[in-house]
């Protein structure tokens, strides 16, 4: 007999603790790589590894994102995991091909200026690996396996917080045993989410035929270029967007500052955790809805759970933004002084790549990949000006701002960009725009203003100065506490009703192995 999916409440409950256990997976890496490596090589290491990382998804092309949702309304289709598998040995295989052409002087020296080329293959594995585990992650999501995938995930990200540590304390972490343990966790992680989705399908009696004749290659062809081919054009212009801006950084200002950079931005990586738990779940639900024609739930969907989730962004990003400078501190120490302001900026980044994974989540499920891309054609005009203006010295009509301007160039595009986003979603689904442009205004504003009076707080009783780590904790503890209060006294800041409050208390309490579907 097959076994039921978990309901969508346990499986983000599942992934949530999942992304819980990983954060200190990034904590431990944000205090200890930045101080062992130094700006410099940190910066290296950042701008190779993300070179890579976004060919990967170019080369990806939104057929990931075709195999997620064909996969979750047909799950018992083996053979399309069967030639998806062949889609990501293309992917490795040009991914690989181009590390190994970076080596040549003229093509690396162009293209990673400054940068040792010798990191340009070990950077190119580390990035197929983290995008194919993605992949196999998003495979279980959409096979409504997501709870053993999780607590695999969490397994694993403990184990590799045991082993960065012990590297650390023996002496033995440097550039060369990082990429080792890299390479060795997600090459685990790869093979337990493997292992999960071929489990799910012998539970449910379905038979594993991955092989596909000529017929069904040619259909899963069709079907693929169908969703992806406007894809094509939005994954070429980001992959370009996002590497002349790592790149215009790397020219213009050199390796140190893509060091503060790269840490700010692994900052605003952990503020988004938590919620970046939700929204593929939520995609699955969205594409369901889709193949059934009821806008009304998908609208409901977002009504009820955008609003949560960006005040759960929120609850870190304003935090972090009030306590950049001991957070700086703390991960970065003394060398990285100068990417407070950059990290504090970074802080703001999560906040809207909340409410754009959602939106965007609409189109994708809904096959609408014509629409991203335009949004992504626009944002290539506005997005290139602004960083070209904020990067440049002042003989090319710029500003030279370094970190500074990359950081605040990325936040202000994300924010134009996502209400863009969700303007156009909310013709397509009974959504309201000016209802959630509002909230996120006012509550970003009441939160900025508990973790400033926090912060300003504990430093006015004496608890310590402000790079304090006892100061830093208090402060954080007395900032939970006021945010519970508040979101208990006024439910609207989670945008829900009191009713709605009481219901989902209700339902948490109620909540055992089993779980309860979400409202």
């Amino acid at each position: 007999m097959p076994s039921p999916t978990p309901p969508l409440a346990r499986r983000y409950v599942f992934k949530l603790f999942a992304n819980m256990a990983s954060v200190p997976v990034y904590l431990a890496m944000e205090a200890i790589l930045p101080r062992v490596l130094g700006p410099v090589m940190y910066g290296n290491y950042s701008f190779a590894t993300n070179f890579f990382q976004q060919l990967s998804g170019f080369l990806d092309m939104g057929t990931s994102l075709c195999f997620y949702n064909a996969l979750s309304r047909r799950q018992n289709e083996t053979e399309l995991a069967g030639f998806y598998t062949g889609v990501g040995m293309l992917v490795a295989c040009i991914t690989l091909l181009a590390s190994l052409c970076m080596l040549i002087p003229s093509v690396g020296g162009a293209l990673m200026p400054e940068v040792p080329l010798w990191l340009a293959p070990p950077a190119a594995l580390w990035a197929f690996l983290t995008w194919w585990g993605r992949v196999l992650r998003s495979m279980n999501d959409a096979l409504g396996a997501t709870v053993a995938s999780e607590t695999a995930r969490t397994v694993i990200s403990i184990f590799s917080v045991v082993l960065l540590a012990l590297l650390f304390v023996s002496g033995n972490l440097n550039i060369y045993s990082l990429f080792f343990q890299q390479y060795l966790m997600l090459g685990i992680t790869i093979l337990a989410y493997r292992h999960v989705s071929r489990k799910h399908w012998r539970q449910n009696n379905v038979p594993l035929r991955l092989q596909t004749d000529r017929a069904q290659k040619r259909a899963y062809r069709r079907e693929f270029f169908n969703y992806s081919h406007p894809l094509f054009v939005q994954a070429l212009l980001s992959f370009l967007v996002i590497t002349v801006e790592r790149w215009l950084l790397q020219w213009f200002d050199g390796s140190a500052e893509q060091g503060f950079f790269a840490l700010s931005q692994k900052v605003s990586i952990a503020c988004f955790l938590f919620v970046s738990a939700m929204t593929p779940l939520v995609m699955r639900e969205l594409s369901i809805a889709w193949s059934h024609n009821d806008r009304a739930e998908m609208g409901r969907l977002l009504t009820r759970l955008a609003p949560p989730l960006y005040v759960i962004a929120a609850y870190f990003s304003c935090f972090t933004l009030a306590e950049g400078q001991a957070l700086v501190s703390i991960f970065g120490g003394a060398q990285f002084a100068a990417a407070i302001l950059p990290v504090q900026i970074m802080a703001l980044y999560p906040l809207h790549q909340t409410y754009g994974q959602l939106a965007g989540s609409v189109f994708h499920a809904a096959g609408r990949t014509d629409v991203t891309r335009n949004v992504i054609a626009l944002e290539c005009v506005y997005g290139l000006a602004t960083t070209w203006f904020l990067l440049a010295p002042a003989e090319f009509w710029g500003l030279n701002l370094g970190a500074v301007g990359l950081a605040l160039k990325t936040v202000c595009v994300q924010f134009v960009t996502v209400n863009l986003y969700f303007w156009l979603a909310s013709r397509l689904i009974p959504l309201n725009y000016w209802r959630n442009l509002f909230h996120q205004i006012w509550s970003f504003a009441v939160l900025a203003a508990l973790a400033l009076f926090c912060r300003e707080g504990t430093v006015y009783a004496g608890i310590g100065d402000g790079d304090s780590f006892l100061r830093f904790c208090v402060s954080g503890v007395l900032y939970s506490a006021f945010v519970c209060g508040c979101c208990a006294a006024f439910p609207a800041l989670l945008g829900l009703s009191r009713r709605d409050l009481r219901e989902m208390v209700a339902r948490m309490l109620k909540f055992r192995g089993r779980g309860a579907p979400l409202p």
